[in-house]
């Protein structure tokens, strides 16, 4: 059985870049999302955007997302959101896990804004 995305159409507060992590407002629009303890983050936008055009956003399912610094898969298999919409180890105190790491014998590892496949999620329980 193959995985099916969940995408959705979200009008943009401001500017979003592709495959940021997004949040909603409290206007029901999207931002760039910044803050690892918030459960706002709906999803990740699947193309740049800017304020007021609609984006598609998957709100689950395989996506790529950017990684805020240098993750290894093996022992960061869990993700959060990081400045500027990116991705960083979902493990720390307040953290809302919002995605797993996708590794492949390919990518096992990433450095600071480069691309990883991920099973987005949303946000789930805060890790103590």
């Amino acid at each position: 059985m193959e995985l099916q995305n969940i995408v959705k159409s979200f009008v943009c507060a401001s500017a979003v870049t592709e495959f940021a992590i997004v949040a909603i407002n409290a206007n029901g629009k999207i931002v760039v999302a910044e803050d690892a303890t918030s459960p706002a983050v709906v999803g990740v936008a699947q193309r740049a955007a800017s304020a007021g055009d609609s984006v598609e956003v998957c709100v689950f399912g395989l996506t790529r997302v950017i990684a805020g610094g240098t993750l290894t898969f093996a022992s960061t298999p869990l993700l959060a959101v990081t400045t500027d919409g990116k991705v960083q180890s979902g493990l720390g105190s307040g953290k809302y896990a919002v995605a797993r790491v996708m590794p492949n014998i390919n990518q096992v590892s990433a450095a600071a804004n480069e691309q990883l496949v991920v099973l987005f999620t949303g946000p789930l329980t805060v890790n103590a």
